[in-house]
């Protein structure tokens, strides 16, 4: 049936075709979504008591739960992501500070943090700065996947969008593409035509009507009247 799924295997058949897959976490990831959720307005970040958040509440699972209730794991958060106020004993207020995340943030992405599989510059001879760039750019993405688009969009601008890095691939794009000469039909891929040649569409003909096509057949058996007085 079209949406369902199931596993088949040791001789059963489960009907919960779904599949999960766990991969470690900074937990700070998920307290810089919920802290972003409850203390964000209009892209500014305000106060808030840190007790009425509720980590535990917001996930389903009862081992993550635990985990972020726990006063260890809220205080390295708090302190590594937030301004925080001590209210009283009992209350404590905490905002977002965007320039504590960015800069957690960017070191996440260093580029030795970049798995080895990911590494496609290995064995290419290029500019260390630009190999350097390009590293940290996959850093970038893989951490975005973490984040939500607000973060993202910081993030980049912290490394300038790589203007450097793009700008350098425009030109090698462009050198590879003047590269092509189509100079002869043996330089082209075949089948593939010419570019520097232009189509022109070919001419329709109109079908000749019945009369004309007796006109020509009678002009095809006639003679040119010198024709009598040749000897």
């Amino acid at each position: 049936m079209a949406g369902r799924r199931s596993w088949a295997g040791n001789g059963w058949v489960h009907s919960n075709g779904s599949l999960s897959m766990l991969t470690p976490i900074d937990p700070l990831f998920i307290f810089l979504s919920l802290l972003t959720q409850a203390s964000q307005s209009d892209n500014e970040f305000k106060f808030i008591d840190v007790n009425s958040i509720g980590f535990e509440s917001h996930v389903d699972t009862a081992s993550v739960s635990a985990f972020l209730a726990m006063d260890a794991v809220q205080k390295k958060a708090l302190a590594t992501l937030c301004e925080t106020r001590q209210i009283s004993e009992s209350v404590c207020v905490a905002k977002v500070d965007p320039d504590q995340v960015l800069t957690w943030l960017k070191h996440k992405c260093s580029s030795s943090r970049l798995p080895q599989e990911l590494d496609v510059w290995q064995m290419e001879a290029v500019d260390e700065t630009l190999k350097e760039q390009a590293l940290v750019r996959e850093m970038v993405l893989l951490v975005s996947e973490y984040l939500q688009p607000y973060w993202t969009e910081r993030l980049l601008c912290e490394f300038d969008g790589f203007a450097q890095l793009c700008e350098s691939e425009k030109k090698a794009a462009a050198t590879h593409t003047a590269a092509v000469v189509f100079d002869s039909p043996d330089s082209y891929t075949p089948g593939v035509a010419d570019p520097s040649t232009k189509l022109v569409p070919a001419k329709q003909v109109k079908p000749k009507t019945a009369k004309e096509r007796q006109l020509e057949r009678a002009a095809a058996k006639s003679k040119p009247i010198l024709s009598f007085f040749q000897k």
